[in-house]
């Protein structure tokens, strides 16, 4: 998976020059991958991930069960979203909160749509836009609105 990030960090980097990446994760592998790409200078948070990986629990299982420091899930987690939305450039996922959220608060605070490149999906105008379900190919399949007060959505007429 993290090749997939390498090779639209390779086209951000011929695009722009860009040779500073901030990167989240939570797979301590991905760090330990790092040093054998040196045209890039990794930046990223310094803490324990094997924390995250040490079961196959979701995280919010292990908040629940107490078995991780939740302050420290809480604050990384923050701290990745605010450095992320800072970022001149955007790779990510835009079907995960974590991803939507950090782009969403990025053209928030520039007042522009920085260049981003979605692993996924195209960003869709905002956290309260209609959800809509994929296949594994990426076709919609079902459309929902989670806010009934919308009226450009057709079911709220």
């Amino acid at each position: 998976k993290f090749e997939r990030y390498l090779a639209e960090m390779e086209d951000i980097r011929r695009r722009y020059g860009v040779r500073r990446v901030f990167l989240c994760t939570d797979d301590p592998g991905v760090i330990q991958q790092l040093p054998m790409h040196p045209a890039f200078d990794f930046v990223y948070l310094h803490f324990d991930r094997a924390l995250f990986a040490a079961s196959d629990w979701a995280i919010e299982l292990k908040l629940l069960m107490a078995t991780m420091d939740r302050r420290m899930v809480a604050e990384s987690t923050l701290v990745d979203i605010l450095l992320l939305a800072d970022t001149d450039f955007f790779i990510g996922t835009l079907s995960s909160h974590f991803g939507s959220l950090a782009y969403e608060l990025s053209v928030a605070t520039k007042g522009y749509h920085p260049p981003y490149i979605s692993l996924d999906y195209a960003w869709q105008g905002s956290l309260l836009s209609p959800v809509q379900l994929h296949t594994d190919d990426g076709v919609t399949v079902d459309k929902q609105e989670l806010n009934p007060k919308r009226r450009d959505f057709a079911g709220n007429k």
